[in-house]
């Protein structure tokens, strides 16, 4: 069924053990977002007056070792008012925008499974630390029971052409925090390696609501981070890269090769994540007051 989530509980024990020192690793994870030396920054602002206010900015910043943000905001007033907004912010050493970009999920058909495309078999869930008293939405569902499947959020106002985004929002955990994300082929429950070698690393648009913390760790999975494959037990350390997000929306663009494990678990079997091997990738923060965050056209680059 589409809406199953087929996820077994002992899986998210695992995932919450995997994740249990994100807090002490968090503050050793390397933001890109960052400034350095070399930057550089352009803008340029036309307006408009009469019936109506036409306003047109455009700024582009290169930061550090390789970091591209582009900002585009349209604004028109008086008989009718349109506003656009977008923000591209390109982590890692590798810099510049994708070039190509294979879809894994664009949220548009409104259901918890990924697309069914490159032999891709995933569901959206939520997982958290079980801390007595918090919340997150969408609920967990660790037996698979489809009873509450993830759901996803209209947009309002939509980005562009997109009119739904993966969403989680939540408060009050204390161990290790709360994540949501998906597995790349879990067909009937069982995680199956998918091999991703063919690509560069992964890029989604990103943003958080009001109140939110603003910085959280993407998570990928590969055969040296799950059960599954073999390498570790309960300490499996994820690959991970720190992202610092705001209210406007913002495509983060991730090398594979930017991840690094957090340094408290299980050392994977290889320098860096196998691509032939990955399982999930998800989205986590840490011990914050509340976090709610919104995730959209995820996909594979090159």
């Amino acid at each position: 069924m589409k809406n199953r989530i087929f996820l077994r509980g002992s899986g998210l024990a695992l995932c919450g053990l995997a994740t249990a020192a994100l807090v002490a690793c968090a503050g050793a994870a390397e933001d890109d977002g960052s400034g350095g030396a070399g930057s550089t920054g352009a803008s340029t602002t036309t307006a408009t007056t009469g019936t109506g206010t036409d306003t047109t900015s455009t700024t582009t910043a290169t930061t550090g070792t390789g970091t591209d943000t582009t900002s585009t905001t349209t604004a028109t007033t008086g008989s009718g008012t349109d506003t656009t907004s977008t923000t591209t912010a390109t982590t890692g050493s590798g810099g510049g925008a994708p070039q190509t970009i294979e879809m894994i999920d664009d949220m548009e058909d409104d259901n918890n499974g990924i697309l069914a495309e490159g032999n891709r078999v995933g569901y959206w869930y939520t997982f958290n630390d079980g801390t007595e008293g918090a919340e997150q939405m969408p609920p967990p569902d660790p037996e698979g029971t489809g009873e509450e499947p993830f759901t996803m959020t209209a947009l309002e106002p939509v980005r562009g052409a997109s009119t739904m985004a993966a969403r989680s929002w939540g408060s009050g955990f204390e161990t290790w925090g709360a994540a949501f994300g998906f597995d790349l082929n879990s067909p009937e429950g069982t995680k199956i390696a998918y091999d991703a070698s063919a690509y560069t690393g992964v890029t989604f648009w990103a943003k958080i609501g009001p109140g939110s913390a603003t910085s959280a760790q993407v998570m990928i999975s590969d055969r040296s981070t799950v059960p599954e494959g073999g390498v570790c037990s309960d300490q499996c350390d994820n690959w991970q890269k720190q992202i610092t997000l705001t209210e406007a929306w913002q495509q983060f663009t991730i090398p594979f090769a930017d991840l690094k494990q957090g340094g408290w678990g299980d050392p994977a079997a290889t320098d860096q994540i196998d691509t032939t091997k990955l399982y999930s990738i998800s989205f986590q923060f840490g011990t914050v007051p509340e976090f709610d965050l919104y995730i959209d056209d995820i996909g594979f680059y090159n």
